[in-house]
C-alpha cells in the first residue's frame, strides 16, 4: 500500500508542502529520521483515500496527534499521563516557526504518538487508537 504525506524537511527544518506518494516504509524512514533529530511535523493518509488524515507533531519527547475527517471535523487523540492535565507543551504545527501549545489532555509521549500513527498505517483505522476529542 502507498501513502500520501508531507513532512518536515530533514535539512531545512521547514515543512515540505509538496505531497509525497510512497511506500509506508519510505514514510516511516522519514519520520524515524525526524524523531532522531527530536522534532517534526507530518501529515499522512492512504493514497487511495484522503480521509482519515492524521497529523503528527512532536518535540523533545512529547507528541500530539490530530485527525481530520471527510466532514471537516478535527479531533485530537487524548493524552495519557505524559504531563499533568494543566501543564502545556509546545510542538511544531506546520512549519517549525509555528509551534502550538497543547495541554496535558492532548499530550502523549512522542513514542506513543508515533505508535498511534504506525498503527493507523497497519490497519487504516483510527477507532482503536484511543479516545478522540473533537476540537
Amino acid at each position: 500500500m502507498e501513502v500520501e504525506w508531507t513532512a518536515t524537511d530533514l535539512d531545512s527544518g521547514l515543512l515540505c508542502y509538496t505531497p509525497q506518494r510512497s511506500s509506508v516504509r519510505d514514510y516511516v524512514a522519514r519520520i524515524e529520521a525526524l524523531l532522531a533529530l527530536g522534532a517534526g511535523y507530518s501529515e499522512v493518509n492512504w493514497a487511495d483515500r484522503a480521509y482519515p488524515h492524521l497529523a503528527l507533531s512532536f518535540r523533545g519527547g512529547y507528541g500530539v496527534v490530530h485527525r481530520f475527517s471527510a466532514d471537516g471535523k478535527v479531533f485530537l487523540l487524548a493524552g495519557g499521563d505524559a504531563i499533568g492535565a494543566d501543564e502545556t507543551v509546545s510542538v511544531p504545527v506546520l512549519d517549525d516557526d509555528y509551534d502550538t501549545s497543547f495541554t496535558g489532555e492532548y499530550v502523549l509521549t512522542a513514542e506513543r504518538a508515533w505508535a498511534a500513527v504506525r498503527e493507523f498505517l497497519r490497519h487504516g483505522s483510527v477507532e482503536d487508537l484511543g479516545e478522540w476529542e473533537e476540537m
